[in-house]
C-alpha cells in the first residue's frame, strides 16, 4: 500500500475525531475528545501532528508527538490507525518521519510510550529504542462508574460482534451501575434497561474493572477466585471463551481518564 505521509491540516480535523473513534472502538473505548481538542493540538508549535494518507486520500492513520524543551526530549504522544488496516504498516513510516524530525532538532533523547505496548515493540527497536526499568507507580481511579461503563460499551460490543453465539443478552453491574447489550444475528446493541433474563451476567468492583480493562488481571483466574462472579445459562467452556473475548488482556494504545 502506498501511503502519503504530510503534515496535519485543520481542514483534517473532522476526519482526525472520526479517526479517532474508530480507533479507540477496539482498544480502549470512546474518550473525551472533540473537534476543538485537535485544534488545540494542531495550533501548539512544539507539536508534530502528521498524518498518513491512502490512495484515495483518506486519513488512514496519524502521529501526535511533540519536544519537551525542558528536558529537550521528543516524546511521541498518541499513534493512531484506523482498524482495517495494519497498525505496523501504517504507523510505521509516520514513526519514521516523527524521528527524523526529533533527530534534525537535536533531542537527547526519545520517548515512546509509558505502558507496555505489544504493536510498539514492533516499531521502535528497529530505530534504537530499548526498554528501561522504571521504578514509577501508576495509579488509577474511577470517579464515575457508570460514564465509565458507558464510554467503554462500544469496546465490549466490537468484542461481541464476532462470536459464534447468534443470540445473546449480557450484563456488566459494577457496584450498581450497569450496562446491557444485546447480540443478535451478528449485531450487538446497547439497551438502556430491560426486565428479560440475562444469558451472562458479571458483577465486580470498580478495582477489579480497572485491572481486567488494563489487561493487568487474568479474567478467568478473577472468575476462578470470585473476583469477578459469573451468572450464566452458557456451558463452562462457553462461559470462559466469552470471557476471554470481553477482556483479552491487550494494553492500551490510548489513555484518557474517567
Amino acid at each position: 500500500m502506498q501511503l502519503q505521509i504530510r503534515d496535519a491540516k485543520k481542514e483534517d480535523v473532522p476526519q482526525l475525531l472520526s479517526l479517532y473513534n474508530e480507533f479507540t472502538k477496539t482498544v480502549v473505548g470512546s474518550a473525551l475528545r472533540n473537534q476543538q481538542d485537535f485544534r488545540r493540538e494542531l495550533r501548539r508549535k512544539d507539536n508534530t501532528n502528521l498524518v498518513a494518507l491512502d490512495e484515495q486520500k483518506r486519513i488512514v492513520g496519524y502521529v501526535r508527538a511533540h519536544l519537551e524543551k525542558r528536558f529537550n526530549r521528543g516524546e511521541f504522544a498518541e499513534i493512531v490507525v484506523n482498524p482495517k488496516y495494519d497498525f505496523e504498516e501504517v504507523a510505521k513510516p509516520l514513526v519514521e518521519r516523527v524521528h527524523g524530525i526529533f533527530v534534525k532538532k537535536k533531542a537527547i533523547s526519545i520517548m515512546a510510550g509509558s505502558i507496555r505496548n505489544p504493536a510498539y515493540e514492533k516499531l521502535f527497536p528497529e530505530l534504537g529504542f530499548f526498554e528501561t526499568e522504571s521504578n514509577g507507580v501508576f495509579m488509577y481511579v474511577i470517579l464515575d462508574v457508570q460514564k465509565f461503563l458507558n464510554e467503554l460499551q462500544p469496546v465490549f460490543a466490537s468484542r461481541l460482534r464476532p462470536l459464534k453465539e447468534p443470540n445473546l443478552l449480557m450484563q456488566l453491574d459494577c457496584e450498581g451501575n450497569s450496562i446491557f447489550l444485546q447480540k443478535t444475528s451478528g449485531k450487538v446493541e446497547p439497551l438502556v434497561f430491560t426486565n428479560q433474563t440475562v444469558d451472562f451476567r458479571l458483577t465486580l468492583t470498580r478495582d477489579v474493572l480497572t485491572k481486567l480493562v488494563f489487561g493487568t488481571e487474568d479474567v478467568v483466574k478473577s472468575a476462578k477466585t470470585g473476583r469477578t462472579r459469573v451468572e450464566t445459562t452458557f456451558a463452562p467452556k462457553e462461559a470462559t471463551h466469552l470471557l476471554e473475548a470481553l477482556f483479552p488482556r491487550k494494553q492500551f494504545l490510548i489513555m484518557d481518564y474517567w
